[in-house]
């Protein structure tokens, strides 16, 4: 992993292949390794001729880790997506997010969509305009750092404790990453989905109950396309084939 330092944050990625760029972001309490490496996205890219980049997000993997909620927001994390794309010069990749790597794609094509290409959107779905209410916007943050994970009742936050915990995360950076997310984004609009014009896929997992419906939130866009790929659900879909097939397939412009 390389690092480039993007307003004194160091931002950790991997840069492998050669040809058509492509950048990967990952999810919330993930990383390039975990994700991407781990699942076999980076080398089934690089397969496919792909010269591939992929981010770990400040407070995630080997990025600099930051303990002030005001350190994290969609726009800072697509800024440094963006000033790792600008350092290697790559002209025009293509963008696949996963889950909080979603939002950060979904920034970035809101911002700049005139310097990528394709946008997949993986994990996600209609929720992302309605989310749910009845979840306490501190059951995350507590569950990172509550002393063990058996004093997590709330299931979502336990799974998530356990995953980041199985990793080696920092728990207090990303408690502090889900404060800051909760309290700097005011959620997506139809208008603002309806100004992003790049061709973009939507793909969720049948069972994915974080996600919503792809094909609802694809209708928002332009110039989008939503897929549902039975089998799978939210932590488990990139290891999917269907999954992978379904993604390879729109970036090969395979029509459905």
């Amino acid at each position: 992993m390389a690092v480039l330092s993007v307003d004194g944050v160091d931002i950790s990625y991997s840069d492998q292949g050669a040809g058509d760029g492509v950048v990967l972001v990952h999810g919330f309490a993930a990383s390039t390794q975990e994700n991407w490496a781990k699942a076999g996205w980076a080398s089934m890219l690089t397969r496919a001729n792909r010269r591939v980049v992929a981010v770990d997000l400040r407070g995630h993997g080997q990025s600099t880790k930051l303990y002030d909620p005001a350190a994290y927001s969609l726009g800072l994390m697509a800024n440094d997506v963006l000033a790792v794309v600008e350092h290697l010069q790559i002209k025009k990749p293509d963008l696949i997010g996963f889950s909080l790597g979603a939002r950060v794609v979904l920034d970035l094509l809101r911002q700049r969509g005139d310097r990528f290409l394709l946008g997949v959107l993986c994990g996600v779905g209609d929720q992302l305009m309605n989310p749910r209410t009845d979840r306490d916007p501190e059951a995350f943050p507590a569950a990172m750092e509550a002393a063990s994970v058996d004093q997590v009742t709330d299931d979502m936050a336990r799974r998530f404790r356990l995953f980041a915990e199985a990793q080696g995360q920092d728990l207090k950076a990303l408690a502090a990453c889900t404060r800051g997310l909760n309290a700097s984004g005011a959620g997506w609009t139809r208008e603002t989905l309806a100004s992003i014009k790049n061709e973009t896929l939507v793909v969720a997992g049948s069972g994915d109950d974080l996600a919503g419906s792809p094909e609802a939130l694809a209708k928002c866009f332009p110039n989008a396309k939503g897929k549902r790929i039975p089998g799978c659900g939210h932590m488990d879909c990139l290891t999917q084939p269907m999954f992978k097939a379904a993604v390879m397939d729109f970036l090969a412009g395979v029509p459905d």
